[in-house]
């Protein structure tokens, strides 16, 4: 399983380096977002803090008594938000150079569907990092996708939205049956 895993690994690297090549390079965005996804991991799995906001996310009264701050906590993360979307803002105004304010206009289905079908759970205290980004990259590639195949911009909301009740409803399917076995 181990030698598996390390093929896995491999072939994943090579392909990287591959398409990295055969652009000339590492775009910044993705050195940037990269710099951003381990800074995040750390903070997520290996500070008290990170845990705190599992922990909150999963049960808001359990977190209070068991002694987290929780407004101190919400407000630190509220922060990171805050960084998080500012970063992206000014990475997309580089790459459209311009600013508008109807750039992000809908966006935040894209978010969602992408937390959600990275493995977040909509009931909260559950998911990753590197899932959001998995989810984030799968739906940026249907979206494309469907772009490429032209079609109506309509359809393209429909189909997100189709994706978005599938993993909610695979979310709340899975829960559920946790709970049973519980």
């Amino acid at each position: 399983m181990m030698y598996i895993r390390w093929a896995l690994y491999t072939v994943l690297i090579f392909l990287f380096l591959f398409i990295v090549n055969s652009y000339k390079g590492i775009p910044i965005p993705v050195v940037i977002m990269g710099c951003v996804v381990f800074i995040l991991t750390m903070i997520a799995n290996k500070t008290t803090f990170g845990r705190s906001i599992y922990a909150i996310g999963g049960n808001l009264d359990a977190a209070k008594y068991a002694g987290i701050k929780v407004k101190r906590n919400l407000v630190m993360l509220y922060m990171i938000h805050g960084v998080a979307i500012s970063i992206a803002g000014i990475i997309l105004a580089a790459r459209l150079n311009a600013g508008t304010t109807s750039v992000g206009k809908d966006m935040e289905l894209d978010a969602i569907a992408a937390a959600v079908v990275g493995g977040a759970s909509m009931s909260g205290g559950v998911g990753k990092v590197a899932g959001a980004i998995l989810g984030a990259t799968i739906m940026a590639s249907i979206d494309n996708g469907m772009s490429m195949m032209n079609l109506d911009a309509l359809w393209q909301y429909i189909v997100r939205g189709f994706i978005i009740v599938a993993a909610v409803w695979f979310d709340t399917y899975t829960n559920s049956r946790v709970k049973k076995i519980k």
